[in-house]
C-alpha cells in the first residue's frame, strides 16, 4: 500500500489491526484473552496480600469481625501505590487513608432512601473529577466511591461504632504504607534510576534495529513498527521527566546523584533527536555501488553504540560500571575521502550520516562518564544541568486543573456526570429492589463505566467474565475449604496472584480476585450464595454501564479522532517555525518544540487506539488514519533532520519551505477540524535556489511526505471525517 511520492503508507499495519475486520463483539472478546508483554508484578501482589492478610489474621484471632475494615484499608491502599517516586505514591496512599476514614461519617446518620439516592449522585460525581489530576488520583477516586456505597449499605450503627470503623481503616491504611514505603528497601532514587534506564533502552534497540537495515528491500522508517518505537520512547521520557522531576521536589540544592540523573535524562532527549535525524538520513542516503561500504560502516558504528548505551542501561538498573566500546565517525569519513568515493548527492548524504555519528558519540560519551561515577559519586565536569520542566511557578494550581475541565466540552466533565448519574439510578434500582448485596450492582457500574465507549465495553466484558469463572471457582472452594483459617490463605494467595498478573491481563486479575472478594464476603456473612448473587448482580451493573455510556452524552472516537490529528499538525508548523528561526536555536529550544509535538502524536494515536475498539466498519476504512499518524511523525523526523543539517548550514534560507509548508499544515488542520475535504496543494514547490544537495534532499523529502499527508486527509472516510452531530461534509 503506497501514498503519493512513491512511500509506503503505514506498511505492516493490517496485520496486527486486522481483527477490525472481524466484527466488533468477537474483537472484545478476543482482547480478553490478550497478554501485555512485561513480567508480573510479584512485589507488588505480596506486598497487598500482607496489607490484607494480617489484618483479617488479627481480626480472625481477636475475634472481631469490624476489624476486617483494617483489611479492607490495606487492600484499597495498596490499589493505590502505582509505583514511582516515593513522595508520590505517600501522598496517593496517605490520601487513600485519611479520605477513606472519612468516608464513614458521612452515611452514618440515619437517612431516608431518597437521601441515599442524593448522596450517591453527588458523592460518585465528585470522585469522577479526580481523573482531571491523572491516573493515580482517578484510582483513589473510584476506590473512594466503591468504599462510599458498601458503607452506604452497612446496617445503620451508633457512633462509636463510626468511629471504630474510621480507626480500624486508619491502622490498615498505615500498615498498607508501612509495607510499601518502609518495611520494603527506600531508596529514594531508585524509580528515577529504573525510569531513566527504560530511556536508554529504547535508544539502544533504535540503534540496534538501525544496524541491522538491510542493504536491500524498503524503507524501513514507515513501518508500524517504528512509529511504535518512537512513541515508546516519547512515553519513556515523558515517565522518566515526571518521575525524576517528583523525586526532586524539596531537594533542588542539593548536587548528588539527582544532578547525575538530571544529565543523563538531558543526553537521552538529545540523542532522542539525533536519532530521529539519523533514521531520515541513512534512509534517504543510496545503499548500492560505491555507497555500499559508506552503509555498512555506518551501520557497524551504530550497532557498537548500542552496547554503549546498554552499559549506561546496566550501570542505572544494576549499578554496573560501562567499559565504552572503541568506534567512531572517522571510518566512514575516510570512505567518503578515499579515491572512487561515492559522488554527489551521496557524498553530502553520507558526510552528513558522518556529522552525526560524531554528534551521537560525544553524547554517548558524556552519557558512558556520568554512569560511571554514578556509584562513586565522583563529582561531574562543569555541564549545563538546568532541570527540564522544574523551574519553579510551572505548575497548575489544583483549581485552576479543575476548573479547566468544569465545561460540558470536557471528556471529564461529561464521564463525571455520567458516572454519577448512572450510579445515582443503580442505586435507587438495587436498593429499591431489595437485593442482596445490592452494593455490587453499582460497583460494577463505578469500576466498567470508562471515558470513552470502546473501553468501557471491554471493561465491561472483562468485569462479567472475570466475575462469572471467579464466582463459579468461589462456590468450589467452599465445599473443599471448610475451616476458616483455609479459606483466608487462600483469600490471601488469591489477592497476592491476581494483583501479580493485573499489568498483564485485566481478565484473569477479575477471575482470581472475584473469589477473593466473595469468599471475603461470606465469611462475614455466614451466607454461602453468595457467588450466584455476585454473578447477577455484577450482570444487571453491567448492562446498567452499558446503557449510560450510550444514552448520556455518547463520545464516539470518531468525532475526537480528526482534532487529535490536527492538533499534531499545528504543533509541526510550530516546530518548523522554530528549526527555520534566525539565529539558528539552541538545542534546548529544539527538543522543547519536538517535545510539544510528541506528546500531541501520543494523544492522536490514544485516540486511535480507542478508535480501533469502537470500529464497526471494514479495516480498510482506517487506514488514512493510520496514514496521518504515520507521516505525522514522519513529517516531524524530517523536519528534526533538517534542524540537525541547520547546525552545520545555518546560511541556509528556509523561509519559502516554511511557508509552503505551514500554508498546507494550516489547511489540513483547518479541514480537520471543520471535518471537511482539503483545497489541493498549491502547485508550485519551493524555492532551493542557494541549497546545497542535502539540503535539497531534505526538503524534497518533507515536501514529499506532505502530499502524503494531504492525500490521506482526502481520503478520510466518511465515518471519520462526520462530525459528532452525524452529519456529513461535503468537499470544499
Amino acid at each position: 500500500m503506497r501514498g503519493d511520492g512513491g512511500e509506503p503508507v503505514a506498511e505492516g499495519w493490517v496485520a496486527p489491526r486486522g481483527r477490525a475486520a472481524r466484527g466488533h463483539l468477537p474483537r472484545h472478546v478476543a482482547g480478553l484473552f490478550r497478554f501485555q508483554p512485561g513480567r508480573p508484578a510479584m512485589a507488588a501482589g505480596l506486598r497487598t496480600a500482607l496489607a490484607l492478610g494480617v489484618p483479617l489474621a488479627v481480626s480472625a484471632m481477636l475475634g472481631k469481625p469490624a476489624a476486617s475494615w483494617a483489611g479492607m484499608a490495606g487492600l484499597f491502599v495498596a490499589l493505590v501505590d502505582k509505583g514511582g517516586p516515593y513522595r508520590t505514591r505517600a501522598r496517593a496512599m496517605g490520601a487513600m487513608t485519611v479520605l477513606g476514614a472519612l468516608v464513614g461519617f458521612i452515611v452514618a446518620l440515619p437517612s431516608p432512601f431518597w437521601v441515599d439516592v442524593a448522596l450517591t449522585l453527588f458523592w460518585v460525581t465528585a470522585c469522577g473529577f479526580a481523573r482531571s489530576f491523572g491516573d493515580t488520583p482517578g484510582i483513589v477516586g473510584m476506590l473512594l466511591a466503591n468504599l462510599f456505597v458498601v458503607s452506604l449499605a452497612l446496617p445503620q450503627r451508633g457512633l462509636d461504632a463510626v468511629l471504630m470503623q474510621a480507626a480500624y481503616f486508619v491502622a490498615g491504611g498505615v500498615w498498607s504504607m508501612f509495607l510499601a514505603l518502609v518495611l520494603w528497601p527506600l531508596r529514594p532514587y531508585r524509580p528515577a534510576r529504573l525510569a531513566i534506564a527504560a530511556c536508554y533502552e529504547e535508544l539502544a534497540e533504535v540503534s540496534e534495529a538501525m544496524a541491522a537495515w538491510p542493504m536491500e528491500g524498503p524503507s524501513r522508517v514507515g513501518t508500524w513498527e517504528a512509529v511504535q518505537r518512537a512513541a515508546r520512547m516519547r512515553r519513556t521520557l515523558e515517565t522518566a521527566r515526571a518521575t525524576l522531576g517528583a523525586t526532586r521536589q524539596g531537594r533542588q540544592e542539593e548536587s548528588g546523584r539527582g544532578e547525575y540523573l538530571l544529565v543523563l535524562l538531558e543526553d537521552a532527549d538529545a540523542l532522542s533527536l539525533l536519532f530521529t535525524a539519523m533514521s531520515e538520513a541513512l534512509d534517504e542516503a543510496p545503499r548500492q555501488g560505491a555507497c555500499r561500504t559508506a552503509r555498512m560502516e555506518s551501520q557497524h558504528a551504530l550497532g557498537a553504540l548500542a552496547v554503549d548505551l546498554r552499559g549506561v542501561v546496566g550501570a542505572l538498573a544494576r549499578g554496573s560500571v560501562p567499559v565504552p566500546s572503541s568506534w567512531d565517525a572517522e571510518r566512514v569519513m575516510r570512505v567518503l575521502q578515499a579515491e572512487g568515493g561515492p559522488p554527489e548527492p551521496a557524498r553530502s548524504q553520507y558526510a552528513h550520516v558522518a556529522g552525526l555519528l560524531g554528534r551521537l558519540r560525544e553524547y554517548s560519551a558524556v552519557a558512558l562518564d556520568v554512569a560511571a561515577r554514578l556509584e562513586s559519586g565522583e563529582p561531574l565536569p562543569e555541564r549545563d544541568t538546568k532541570p527540564l520542566g522544574l523551574e519553579p511557578g510551572r505548575r497548575r494550581s489544583g483549581w485552576k486543573v479543575l476548573r479547566d475541565h468544569l465545561t460540558p466540552e470536557s471528556v471529564v466533565f461529561r464521564h463525571a456526570l455520567r458516572l454519577g448519574l448512572t450510579a445515582t439510578v443503580a442505586t435507587a434500582l438495587a436498593e429499591g429492589l431489595g437485593l442482596n448485596h445490592w452494593y455490587w450492582v453499582t460497583i460494577t457500574v463505578i469500576v466498567v463505566l470508562q471515558p470513552y465507549a470502546g473501553l468501557t465495553t471491554e471493561k465491561g466484558l472483562q468485569r462479567v467474565a472475570g466475575t462469572f469463572v471467579g464466582s463459579v471457582l468461589a462456590m468450589g472452594l467452599v465445599h473443599v475449604l471448610p475451616a476458616q483459617w483455609m479459606m483466608l490463605v487462600a483469600i490471601v494467595l488469591l489477592v497476592c496472584v491476581s494483583v501479580s498478573v493485573r499489568p498483564l491481563n485485566f481478565t484473569v486479575y477479575q477471575v482470581l480476585l472475584a473469589p477473593a472478594l466473595v469468599l471475603l464476603a461470606e465469611l462475614q456473612t455466614g451466607d454461602w450464595r453468595l457467588a450466584g448473587v455476585r454473578i447477577l448482580n455484577t450482570l444487571m451493573g453491567g448492562v446498567l454501564a452499558l446503557v449510560g455510556i450510550r444514552l448520556l452524552w455518547p463520545n464516539p472516537e470518531h468525532a475526537r479522532f480528526a482534532e487529535e490529528v490536527a492538533c499534531v499538525l499545528k504543533a509541526d508548523q510550530d516546530y518548523l517555525r522554530e528549526v527555520a528561526r534566525t539565529p539558528v536555536p539552541t538545542e534546548a529550544a529544539l527538543r522543547e518544540a519536538r517535545r510539544k509535538v510528541g506528546v500531541a502524536l501520543l494523544s492522536a494515536e490514544a485516540s486511535f487506539q480507542r478508535l480501533l475498539s469502537e470500529w464497526k466498519g471494514p479495516a480498510k476504512e482506517l487506514e488514512p488514519g493510520m496514514a496521518l499518524i504515520t507521516y505525522a511523525r514522519r513529517f516531524t523526523a524530517a523536519v528534526t533532520a533538517l534542524a540537525a543539517s541547520r547546525a552545520w548550514h545555518p546560511e541556509s534560507n528556509l523561509e519559502p519551505v516554511v511557508r509552503y509548508a505551514t500554508d498546507a499544515l494550516e489547511e489540513l488542520s483547518a479541514a480537520l477540524v471543520a471535518h471537511r475535504v482539503p483545497t489541493g496543494l498549491k502547485r508550485e514547490a519551493p524555492g532551493l535556489d542557494g541549497t546545497d544537495a542535502l539540503a535539497r534532499t531534505q526538503v524534497t523529502r518533507l515536501v514529499r511526505q506532505l502530499n502524503v499527508l494531504h492525500h490521506a486527509v482526502e481520503r478520510m472516510p466518511p465515518a471519520l471525517r462526520a462530525s459528532e452531530d452525524g452529519a456529513t461534509p461535503v468537499p470544499a
